[in-house]
């Protein structure tokens, strides 16, 4: 049998699953997942990898209307992640009333194929996928929760790579680095912890990084906007800081499987519009 790999591309609105469905494939949680919407800022690659194929799986952040500079470029990246794609998801869910037609525009553009896929099943068994026109490779009713439903979604991208050889080593899981994924754990706890502005305010930045043999040294930066902003995730007398640090230093330790030390410095920025912030990091 000939090896097969090809790159897949998540897209959609803001918190339909996009996230869950990319963790629940790649069978690892690389991808921040909240009941918040536009948790997913930046582009990632997750590789799955076997003896007889090779899928770069891409998840997106949700399509936004831009308010800052930020969703523009987390729009762009939607777009630039489109190109060299071998199959497109397109993800909704039961709930949501509109689909991004901009973006299917998009990719029926650049003519890669679409698996349309509607999440959340478990709100509405009864969805009728009959009510979804376009043209697609496939059309799929599931629940990331349920195990059949993630089995049917990768087989049906198993059997759309094209012939090719592995783009990736074997071991590797992601095009991102470890201060990437570290950041990331972090943000997530941000999102579980602060409510209303502050998860959206705020970016996670790994500065020192040092996996000793007893001990993973981490220290790095939270920007937010403002000093109230600043002030609410100290919380009083420090708590919600230790809190978060604690959740934090709780999840890096069962990643590495090691005792870590972790450190933040809080900083005041107008970072979602700051053009050279912006283009630095994402």
């Amino acid at each position: 049998m000939s090896f097969k790999s090809g790159f897949v591309t998540i897209i959609g609105n803001p918190n339909v699953g996009k996230s869950s469905l990319f963790n629940k494939l790649l069978d690892f949680n690389l991808s921040v997942v909240t009941e918040k919407s536009q948790t997913t800022r930046d582009s990632i690659k997750g590789i799955i990898t076997t003896d007889i194929y090779q899928i770069i799986l891409s998840d997106t952040p949700g399509h936004v209307e831009s308010s800052y500079l930020l969703h523009d470029k987390m729009n762009k990246n939607i777009y630039s992640s489109l190109e060299g794609s071998d199959l497109i998801i397109y993800v909704t869910d039961t709930k949501e009333k509109k689909i991004n037609q901009k973006l299917l525009d998009a990719v029926h553009h650049l003519e890669i194929p679409v698996v349309f896929v509607v999440n959340k099943k478990d709100l509405n068994k009864n969805f009728d996928l009959k009510s979804i026109e376009g043209e697609f490779l496939d059309k799929y009713l599931i629940s990331t929760k349920n195990k059949d439903d993630i089995k049917n979604i990768l087989d049906v991208i198993i059997k759309s790579l094209p012939v090719h050889q592995a783009y990736y080593n074997k071991d590797e899981l992601t095009d991102k680095n470890e201060r990437f994924i570290v950041s990331e754990i972090v943000r997530g706890e941000i999102f579980k912890i602060f409510s209303q502005e502050i998860p959206y305010s705020t970016h996670v930045e790994i500065n020192t990084f040092k996996n000793e043999e007893n001990l993973l040294r981490i220290e790095g930066y939270i920007f937010t906007e403002s000093e109230s902003q600043k002030t609410i995730i100290i919380g009083k007398k420090g708590k919600k800081i230790r809190d978060l640090s604690k959740n934090s230093r709780i999840k890096i330790e069962k990643l590495y499987d090691k005792q870590v030390y972790i450190n933040f410095t809080i900083k005041v920025l107008k970072w979602r519009n700051d053009k050279k912030f912006i283009f630095s990091k994402f």
